[in-house]
């Protein structure tokens, strides 16, 4: 019974071994499980701890470093070797170390955990870098202060960035403001101003204050508030507005044309709107007296009698006036705007250039297409030329010069032209009948010629007939003759013959005309080297009437006193 007993309990105890040897077992393969688990967790954490680009540290309470990384050892320059025994104050430069001690005190080792913090590493070639950080604590299996673990990241292309954009910002800055341009910084929903330059405030004359904070509503900016809405859709489709011509107010009413350029910019985060404005106040009222010149200046060329147009730099006609329609038969709706010498098919049946293209371009063969062609001072060209116009023979004259703008600058060229056919028949009909003048001339200048001739003949016959048939008889006479007086009278008319003969005579009288006979006759006398009384007896005169004759022939004469009567009558035969 005892053994009975005794055998069931020991088969009980046998099942319970056999029961704990199972349970054992299984804890044994659920540790292998958890020893394989832990090695690829392990082998995970190796690849995390190598791969992680950024540096990883652990530091012992001592504050040396006893494990890092590959990323943590390119960070600061150092081989894993050179790392033993070095603290985390080696390499941090010393303006950090009381900084990263409170840290610790306050916030790791009381909840854990830091806040990411910056500060600077000194690598091993004495260069800074700047790194940001957070630190953990770690604690053993009895939660006791363990080893601290900090993962580093350098930030050295985030501060060259945050620079960048912090200089950028700066030049931003400093270009808005200094901008001659006026521009502006507003909200896109209500136009509420953020900033505007000193070009900004003087284009609508408010002061910073009176503008930064307040809409453009508030202050009636808009001339047109309704416009603004219209453009708000467009601006945030698009992201920019460009060349929008809008007006706005000043604050003393007046309104301004202004070119409005705006494209949506982020600040602090914020989508918002810069604007700058171009004023075109002034351009637009000089557009408009610009326009208002040009429509006068086209009045006048279009009731300038002669026929005239005007041609741009790229040879379209300009201007095609009233007068050059009648003569042509073109109207100026049908040639305003052609190019390519339209304007020379009415007179020449062809393109091609004419004078007018002369004044912006020397061309020597259109000089061959003119009868005659003169060049005068500021390139202005006259010529003439034989045409065709609705079918008649024309010759017609051009006068063409440069066209100027308001500042002296060549913008095209202008010409007037005329139909002077009736002139040139006229003028060729005179100059024929001067030809034929002129041979009338010539003909006449041979018979005046032979006429001269022939009476040089006839008075040389005379004059010889009298010398020798005539007065070699008188003086025989004279011989004979007793009588004073008849003597006298023979005297007289001797004398009178020489005077005939001598050409003397017919000298002083053709150059002094307004001389008498009686004063001719004194003249020669005097010259013949006779006294007074010999004249006075000779012409039967008294001596004063003689010397009276002698007065006046020396006043016809225009001698003075000191001129010698005899001398000046013997240089005149």
């Amino acid at each position: 019974m005892l053994r009975a007993i005794h055998m069931k309990k020991y088969e009980k105890t046998k099942e319970q071994l056999a029961d704990e040897l199972s349970a054992l077992r299984r804890r044994v393969a659920d540790m292998e499980q958890a020893v394989k688990h832990c090695d690829w967790l392990k082998e995970r954490y190796e690849l995390l701890y190598e791969g992680c680009v950024d540096g990883y540290a652990a530091i012992n309470k001592k504050g040396f470093i006893i494990e890092h990384n590959t990323a943590f050892r390119e960070m600061v320059g150092y081989t894993e070797d050179e790392l033993k025994g070095m603290s985390y104050k080696d390499l941090s430069p010393e303006k950090w170390h009381a900084l990263e001690e409170n840290i610790i005190r306050e916030q790791v080792l009381t909840r854990s955990y830091s806040n990411v913090y910056e500060k600077e590493y000194r690598r091993k070639d004495g260069s800074i870098i700047p790194v940001e950080l957070r630190t953990y604590l770690t604690r053993d299996i009895d939660g006791k202060y363990n080893v601290l673990w900090a993962f580093i990241r350098d930030i050295s292309s985030l501060k060259r960035i945050e620079n960048e954009l912090r200089t950028s910002v700066e030049c931003f800055y400093k270009a808005f403001h200094s901008s001659p341009a006026p521009t502006y910084i507003s909200k896109i929903a209500d136009g509420r101003y953020i900033d505007v330059n000193n070009s900004g405030l003087q284009l609508l004359g408010y002061t910073r204050d009176e503008m930064v904070g307040h809409t453009a509503h508030e202050l009636s900016i808009w001339h047109k508030p309704a416009v603004r809405q219209l453009f708000i859709p467009k601006l945030l489709m698009q992201g920019m507005l460009h060349d929008e011509m809008v007006q706005f107010r000043t604050k003393c009413g007046a309104i301004r044309e202004v070119l409005w350029y705006c494209e949506v910019i982020n600040l602090n985060n914020e989508d918002v709107m810069l604007s700058i404005l171009y004023d075109i106040t002034e351009r637009k009222k000089a557009e408009a007296a610009l326009r208002e010149s040009e429509r006068r200046l086209t009045e006048i060329i279009d009731f300038l009698p002669d026929a005239t147009f005007v041609i741009d730099l790229q040879g379209k006609v300009i201007a095609w006036n009233r007068a050059i329609e009648e003569m042509t038969g073109v109207k100026w709706e049908n040639m305003l705007g052609k190019g390519n010498y339209e304007y020379a098919v009415p007179f020449y049946g062809k393109r091609r250039p004419i004078i007018i293209n002369m004044v912006l371009k020397t061309n020597k063969r259109i000089e061959q297409n003119y009868a005659t062609i003169n060049k005068m001072q500021n390139r202005i060209l006259i010529a003439e030329s034989w045409a065709s116009l609705k079918g008649r023979k024309v010759f017609l004259w051009g006068k063409a010069s440069p066209f100027y703008d308001s500042k002296g600058k060549i913008v095209g060229a202008i010409e007037s032209i005329r139909d002077v056919t009736d002139w040139k028949q006229y003028q060729d009909t005179i100059r024929n009948r001067e030809k034929e003048l002129e041979d009338m001339n010539a003909a006449l200048r041979v018979l005046l010629k032979q006429r001269e001739s022939d009476r040089k003949e006839f008075e040389e016959k005379i004059l010889t007939n009298i010398k020798v048939l005539i007065l070699p008889h008188i003086e025989k006479l004279k011989a004979q003759l007793k009588d004073h007086k008849t003597r006298q009278q023979f005297n007289i008319m001797e004398s009178n013959l020489k005077e005939i003969a001598s050409p003397f005579a017919q000298t002083i009288s053709a150059t002094y005309s307004d001389l008498t006979n009686r004063e001719i006759q004194v003249a020669n006398l005097i010259r013949g080297e006779k006294t007074t009384k010999e004249i006075a007896d000779f012409l039967n005169l008294s001596e004063s009437a003689v010397n009276m004759h002698r007065y006046r022939i020396r006043q016809k004469l225009n001698l003075r006193k000191h001129n010698n009567l005899r001398a000046f009558l013997s240089s005149l035969n």
